[in-house]
């Protein structure tokens, strides 16, 4: 007996024993499942913060396939039409990525209720749950009321007269009541209309309109890559064509550079929306695996029978099989343990958002790499071009520079070498036209290279030059003619549109000269000067005269008429003695201008010289005589000649007697 009692003493010992490890066993599970309670919380509340990351991310990845798309280049290599395409395509790859993780973590945020144990306790829970508790409560009221209602008209059908006055008060305080429950339902279902219109602007619904406002993104359709102005044509092209190819060229550039700022801040902004995610699926896969472990762990070993002795009798008895097991009651405050089931459905919904975004990372490594080798092309075409440009205008600098340098070699040379004036200043003319037309020529051959343009272009602007300029144009190619063999120089004594005077000046579209007037053959300056257009040599009613070049005499001529008694041959030596001796003061210097006439002009010319004859004209006879005067001299001639002639008569009687008039002195040529 006392064997048996020590037995027993050590059983229950051990039952004890065995009950107190259980309950800490169980204590520190429920203290586990605690902790992982708490992190799974944390976890769905980060989740539950990043609607705005996620509406700020996809406003960016529209932005970058927006800039992706735009045609930023307009001058390259054929390869770069490859690169433009290729960011293109992965901008579209990106924009998927995004809204198919958008879209995932949408409808997670959407079905993950977590609460916390305070809000368990007080029972609070979502707003529009309670509203459909609270309609479908009133539901059931109306529908309590109604049948009420039936009942209450079936017992005033069988009721007697004195009953009806009660019965009648009960189904009018029935009838408001069930007026009230009508009212109710229809408010609580305008408060759930108006919750489910709220319901449109949630994170599903941001996604769903931005994803509306990219709609390329479904099409098929490509959208065709404009042309490139390849390098090899600008580097054969003029100035303006390479310069225009640079600032494009520096214009991609900026493009490109903006394009990867963005993808960087695209890829910083995938990194921290898939952190939070990454450390939720870190926390499920450690979850799964320490209730993979304890299942394998909890597996229940065959009870040992133990000889118990009743009432003298020995009974076998089981053994229990764990010595801590103690019933699920003894720690009712700990939460259910999860499940492997719900863990996976998790892990699912979870891995279906971080995957798009661990591609969509992929894809901007992609984009950049391809980003980075087209900016490496566009650096390279940048420095080919600017080099071209650069040489071009060199080469126009220096060929302009010799230009100058010859026009500057001839400009000194004429006024060392040439003495004469009016062949100085032509050849100086001559060499600013020269100077000015190889500058233009070289200007446009290395500025402009589209000649077909520039002809219509230049065409139409020659047309309107020659309406609106028609005057200015005569001028200018008139005064090719004035400078030349023939032509006008200052000095030169003229006639034109019955203006007589001295040429001052010969410019590029018009000449002057000073006014000359006087009486018979004396003329006198007048203090006027006198402009015309160089455009007059080509109007037909406006004669111009002037004296050969390189002579400074004109002619006079003497007219005596005689009487018809008169000694014809005596009056006629006499009076031409006198013409004679006049003339002899300014032969030397008349003959040898008409030597220097004939050996420049190469002609043979009649030496000038002193002519007569008698004429019968106006009924008698008259003794003409032509004689050649200096211009400068020409007043003091026939003043010499005058005062000759008056001395003859006075002298000669008989010459007195045959002039039948005073003898007339004029010029033959006016001016």
């Amino acid at each position: 007996m006392k064997i048996m009692r020590w037995m027993g003493r050590s059983r229950a010992a051990c039952t004890g024993i065995a009950a107190i490890a259980g309950l800490m066993v169980l204590l520190a599970v429920s203290a586990e499942r605690k902790v992982v309670f708490a992190k799974q919380q944390a976890a769905a509340a980060t989740l539950q913060t990043t609607r705005a990351q996620i509406v700020g991310h996809l406003n960016a990845v529209i932005q970058f396939y927006r800039w992706s798309t735009e045609p930023i280049q307009k001058a390259g290599e054929p390869n770069d039409v490859v690169y433009r395409d290729q960011a293109k395509a992965l901008a579209g790859q990106v924009a998927g990525f995004a809204f198919q993780s958008a879209k995932a973590q949408a409808a997670l945020i959407a079905g993950d209720r977590v609460k916390s144990p305070a809000e368990d306790d007080d029972g609070d829970g979502d707003q529009e749950q309670r509203i459909q508790a609270a309609i479908k409560t009133n539901e059931q009221q109306v529908q309590e009321l109604k049948i009420r209602e039936s009942a209450l008209d079936a017992q005033m059908e069988r009721a007697n007269s004195r009953d009806i006055a009660a019965l009648e008060a009960e189904k009018k305080q029935l009838e408001e009541s069930l007026t009230l429950a009508t009212s109710i339902r229809e408010a609580l279902q305008k408060i759930i209309s108006i919750t489910g219109a709220a319901g449109s602007t949630g994170l599903e619904a941001d996604v769903e309109r931005l994803r509306s406002s990219v709609p390329e993104l479904d099409s098929n359709n490509k959208i065709a890559s404009s042309l490139l102005v390849t390098i090899d044509s600008a580097q054969s092209a003029g100035v303006t064509t390479q310069g225009s190819v640079l600032i494009d060229l520096l214009g991609t550039r900026r493009s490109l550079d903006n394009l990867l700022r963005e993808n960087t801040r695209l890829q910083a902004q995938v990194t921290n929306l898939r952190l939070p995610l990454l450390t939720v699926l870190r926390s499920l896969v450690q979850q799964g695996q320490q209730i993979s472990q304890q299942e394998i762990a909890a597996v229940p070993a065959p009870a040992a029978p133990v000889a118990v002795q009743i009432k003298g009798k020995k009974v076998l008895a089981s053994k229990p099989a764990s010595a801590g097991a103690t019933p699920a009651a003894a720690t009712p405050t700990a939460p259910p343990p999860p499940n492997i089931e719900a863990i996976t459905l998790r892990f699912k919904a979870l891995s279906a958002t971080t995957v798009p975004l661990s591609q969509e990372i992929i894809v901007l490594e992609q984009s950049r790499a391809n980003l980075l080798a087209w900016q490496a092309s566009v650096d390279q075409e940048y420095d080919s071009i600017l080099h071209t440009l650069l040489w071009r205008l060199i080469v126009i600098i220096v060929a302009l520079a010799l230009i100058f340098g010859g026009g500057e070699v001839w400009r000194h040379a004429t006024s060392k070498y040439v003495a004469d004036i009016r062949r100085r200043r032509q050849l100086l003319i001559v060499r600013r036209v020269v100077v000015g037309f190889l500058s233009v020529i070289v200007v446009l051959f290395g500025f402009v290279t589209q000649f077909n343009s520039l002809a219509t272009f230049a065409g139409f602007i020659t047309a309107g030059i020659a309406v609106g300029l028609q005057t200015i144009l005569l001028s200018v190619a008139a005064y090719f003619f004035i400078i030349g063999r023939y032509g006008i120089k200052v000095g030169d004594r003229i006639t034109i549109a019955t203006v007589t005077g001295d040429v001052i000046d010969v410019g590029l579209v018009r000449f002057y000269m000073m006014e000359l007037a006087g009486l018979g053959t004396e003329l006198n300056p007048t203090g006027r000067v006198a402009v015309f257009s160089n455009a007059v040599l080509f109007q037909a009613g406006t004669p111009l005269y002037k004296q050969i070049p390189g002579t400074e005499y004109a002619w006079r001529e003497l007219i005596v008429k005689l009487a018809d008694n008169a000694n014809y041959k005596l009056i006629t030596d006499a009076v031409m003695h006198e013409v004679t001796v006049a003339y002899e003061s300014h032969r030397v210097e008349i003959e040898a201008q008409h030597r220097s006439v004939e050996q420049k002009m190469q002609i043979p010319i009649n030496l000038p010289g002193v002519e007569s004859r008698v004429q019968y004209s106006g009924g008698a006879f008259q003794l003409w005589a032509r004689f050649p005067v200096m211009i400068t001299r020409a007043a003091e001639m026939e003043e010499q000649l005058t005062e000759a002639l008056v001395t003859l008569l006075e002298n000669n009687p008989e010459v007195k007697s045959g002039v039948a008039a005073t003898p007339v002195i004029q010029a033959s040529v006016k001016g």
